[in-house]
């Protein structure tokens, strides 16, 4: 977004990317005038799980200690004034898992 400096400290992802996080941030920083840390990692997160698919993670604050795991091409960490924003996508490895119990295994407590 026009007139807005944000100073970039860390990232692994496109620099495509990297200013479509930087633009959602100060869109809703200067625009929608969103002063509540919650509700502008919210926006954030909603529009990047729009635009790229879900699992983004998204903590904006002036203070704060992370240690996050990310999948390796989307990460960033940047600051817009005094506000810190730090991004991320994690991996998704977790495969669905169906399995049948009969009821009066699962009432009485036998798993198969």
């Amino acid at each position: 977004m026009a007139g807005t400096i944000a100073v970039v400290k860390e990232s692994a992802m496109s620099q495509e990317l990297q200013q479509d996080c930087v633009d959602c941030a100060a869109y809703a920083l200067r625009e929608l005038g969103l002063h509540e840390q919650t509700a502008i990692a919210q926006f954030i997160k909603r529009e990047l799980d729009s635009k790229y698919g879900s699992r983004f993670h998204c903590i904006v604050g002036r203070s704060f200690g992370s240690y996050v795991g990310h999948d390796g091409q989307y990460f960033i960490y940047f600051l817009i004034g005094d506000c810190a924003f730090l991004i991320w996508r994690t991996v998704d490895t977790f495969e669905e898992r169906v399995f049948y119990a009969p009821v009066d295994d699962l009432a009485i407590g036998r798993l198969p």
